[in-house]
């Protein structure tokens, strides 16, 4: 809730093939949490500079994946921002949730994709969208070449996130500034150059663009 910032997910599904290959077996969490999870920290992003909250529990018997129930520091920033940026995607329909960090300790002996130990290092909450790297610029451009209907929804929901009144000042100054680059028929590479757009808005162009 807003007042603990408390958010439940699941850091890790099994039985399910990632990005990298490797399919976690039920179970391979048990002793990486048994020994290490008072160690363990949340950042945003895997960034260990972004310190966003720890792992008040993490249950690696569940036989989904590993769940987690993560308390968020929302004495600072980047905490309340990580928390209502999840929140705030998860509620609007966007991508958001959790990650693991660490090692692999052990794999199958017949099917070297199954994973059937880790070692955990951290547990980061997702809110970017790591692969798109654009300008703010460069984001307006590329929104106004799609289609109408695109457009419209895509600038509702940047519009919605800049009505949200629970983001920081950095948040809503770079909504901010990103609604009035649309403003304008042609933005300007000169006068923006240097205007990066929060992780909120890349997720969000992710999902429409």
């Amino acid at each position: 809730d807003d007042t603990s910032g408390m958010l439940i997910g699941y850091a890790n599904v099994y039985n399910i093939e990632d990005l990298q290959g490797d399919i976690s077996q039920v179970g391979s969490f048990i002793k990486t949490v048994s020994e290490n999870h008072k160690s363990m920290k949340i950042y945003k992003n895997h960034n260990p500079r972004e310190l966003v909250g720890v792992p008040v529990e993490l249950d690696a018997h569940d036989p989904y994946g590993l769940k987690m129930s993560a308390k968020m520091i929302m004495t600072t920033d980047l905490g309340r921002d990580a928390y209502h940026e999840a929140k705030f995607l998860v509620e609007s329909g966007f991508e958001s949730g959790f990650s693991i960090g660490g090692w692999v300790m052990k794999r199958n002996k017949s099917n070297k994709k199954i994973v059937t130990e880790y070692k955990l290092d951290e547990i980061s909450v997702l809110t970017s969208a790591p692969a798109n790297q654009l300008s703010m610029v460069e984001l307006v451009k590329s929104v106004q070449q799609a289609e109408k209907l695109t457009q419209e929804q895509f600038w509702q929901a940047i519009t919605k996130a800049y009505d949200n009144h629970k983001f920081s000042d950095n948040i809503k100054i770079s909504l901010e500034q990103f609604l009035s680059l649309n403003e304008k028929d042609e933005p300007s590479v000169d006068t923006h150059k240097s205007i990066e757009p929060t992780s909120i808005i890349s997720n969000i162009y992710k999902q429409f663009i």
